[in-house]
């Protein structure tokens, strides 16, 4: 019997109503006018049938995931362990401010081990587990089709890791912009594999 491979578009969210290249994490702020676009011009450029639907529930990635869904006739399930990374005492602050306020704290933050985190907010160790196993639970069983993934810049690396098992010093090598996105290829058995990162998509 012929196996067929799922393949998921991952999209970051578009511009967001708010302060720019700020830690941005539990906050909520909703996407701007054009942060829409930028996500809509996503979708449009790939042209895709797209079977299924989840984002994030933050109101930057939920309200256009939901919208799109509803004008494509498919379920659209929130995956709360997708949401971005918290900053805890960071949010809000941009890298120069936080690493002001507790140098020692930023240097291990970026040293990126799994222990680390901001002051009062999640270790890399723990948000990596949450974004895995979110992802693991919601592809539980599938074969074939094209799912959307709405999600964060946070949440896209951890996957782009799992991806092309990739150490956690190159995860900041990979550029993901506003409404950037990527294309995997899963087939049980198999390992994953990267189709497409910020091109036009997959058609």
């Amino acid at each position: 019997m012929r196996r067929e491979a799922t393949l998921v578009t991952v999209l970051r969210h578009g511009e967001v109503a708010g302060p720019a290249h700020v830690f941005r994490g539990r906050g909520d702020d909703p996407p701007s006018a054009r942060g829409i676009e930028q996500m809509r011009g996503v979708v449009a450029a790939m042209r895709p049938r797209f079977d299924a639907v989840a984002t994030s529930p933050l109101q930057r990635c939920r309200g256009f995931a939901e919208a799109f869904a509803a004008e494509r006739g498919v379920a659209c399930r929130i995956l709360d362990d997708m949401r971005e990374m918290d900053f805890g005492a960071w949010e809000g602050l941009t890298s120069a401010q936080a690493a002001e306020r507790d140098a020692a704290a930023y240097d291990r933050f970026c040293a990126r081990a799994d222990s680390a985190a901001a002051p009062g907010g999640e270790t890399l160790g723990d948000f990596r587990r949450r974004v895995l196993a979110a992802w693991a639970d919601w592809l539980a069983g599938a074969e074939g089709g094209h799912r959307l993934l709405v999600t964060h810049a946070g949440a896209m690396r951890v996957l782009l890791q799992q991806v092309l098992d990739l150490p956690a010093s190159a995860l900041y090598r990979v550029a993901l912009p506003e409404a950037a996105h990527f294309q995997v290829s899963l087939l049980a058995g198999e390992a994953p594999v990267l189709l497409n990162l910020n091109g036009p998509g997959v058609i």
